[in-house]
């Protein structure tokens, strides 16, 4: 769950806010995915990828393009 002073832009935002232990703040994009539905719109998108679930709600994953880009 987001930590609501995170949001930038209130509720149904993805933008969120995270400080860094150094004390500096960044803003990330926060899109949730299911690994299958991940990897089937990668695909359809003409790259080739692996998505693994890890530990919690995180997935590792690596890609590369199916075919030559251009």
């Amino acid at each position: 769950m987001t930590d609501p002073d995170e949001l930038v832009e209130g509720e149904a935002s993805s933008t969120i806010r995270r400080r860094l232990s150094d004390g500096t703040e960044h803003r990330a994009a926060k899109v949730p995915h299911e690994p299958g539905e991940l990897r089937e719109r990668l695909t359809r998108l003409g790259w080739d990828v692996e998505v693994r679930p890890t530990s919690g709600p995180f997935y590792w994953g690596r890609g590369r393009a199916a075919r030559p880009l251009g």
